[in-house]
């Protein structure tokens, strides 16, 4: 019988290594001050946890564990014809959350972002029988393996109408998801934290971590910006919920001009 726990500072699931979790102890992570803690899907049950789903626009819905049992990020759920895909995974699932989601048509295709967005990914594809699309580049930070899971590298459509890539930065699998039908058919960009979110509308950015403030250089975010804004996109949903509702495109463009002039050294004269 697998014996299996999760972190229960990240939320991701792990069979490998129950020492200490390697996505936490990694620079982009944290270990917490009380050091490492592993709980289970029963305990997260018992303590009230519940996965909510919420809609953000039009096929296109969030999925976020409360109280939090990972690092507080919001799943996306995105709704086809063709079937849905389960974009980042929370790190927890419970019967009425996975109800709701039958009701929406359940998951064909589940994609971590990124490493730290792997919560129990196994746990949901084998509810709905689903496949894992896991970076080849971020493979062997898989800390449950199984037969749902898959490697990928190339640009490749995930479901008919969402388009996958990897500009990397934050991870070298770092991906993104183009969703051509969504915003109205204007394209919604599902980023991760490839490119997120920041209080001032209108702006993103990027970093190798973000709970340790640790930047990416200047030619990183250039190329991740130019691998991003060489999709056609109106509107971006980070993973925390984050959202720049319009005009996202030229955000990530001036986000990343903004960047790099600084980590460049242009305004040296102002610090």
């Amino acid at each position: 019988m697998e014996t299996w726990r999760i972190c229960a500072t990240c939320g991701v699931e792990n069979s490998i290594d129950l020492e200490v979790c390697a996505i936490c102890a990694d620079e982009r992570q944290y270990l917490p001050p009380g050091g490492q803690r592993w709980t289970s899907p029963a305990e997260r049950d018992a303590e009230g946890c519940r996965v909510v789903v919420e809609e953000l626009e039009p096929d296109l819905f969030g999925l976020t564990a409360r109280p939090r049992a990972d690092i507080g990020q919001t799943a996306l759920l995105a709704r086809t014809p063709a079937g849905n895909l389960l974009w980042d995974v929370p790190g927890h699932l419970d019967d009425a959350a996975a109800e709701a989601v039958g009701r929406l048509g359940g998951v064909s295709a589940i994609m971590p972002s990124h490493p730290h967005m792997f919560g129990v990914q196994r746990e949901w594809a084998r509810a709905f029988g689903a496949t894992v699309w896991v970076s080849a580049r971020d493979r062997h930070w898989v800390r449950r393996e199984g037969p749902e899971l898959r490697s990928w590298d190339e640009p490749f459509e995930v479901l008919p109408g969402l388009h996958s890539s990897q500009p990397g930065g934050h991870f070298p699998g770092s991906a993104v998801v183009l969703w051509t039908a969504g915003a109205g058919g204007r394209g919604v960009l599902l980023s991760g934290d490839t490119v997120a979110t920041v209080p001032a509308e209108g702006w993103v950015t990027f970093m190798r971590s973000y709970p340790n403030r640790l930047p990416l250089s200047a030619a990183v975010v250039s190329r991740v910006a130019e691998s991003v804004t060489a999709l056609e996109f109106d509107r971006l949903y980070d993973n925390f919920g984050g959202v720049v509702r319009a005009d996202a495109r030229a955000a990530v463009a001036r986000s990343a001009a903004r960047y790099v002039s600084w980590v460049r050294g242009d305004h040296d004269d102002e610090t």
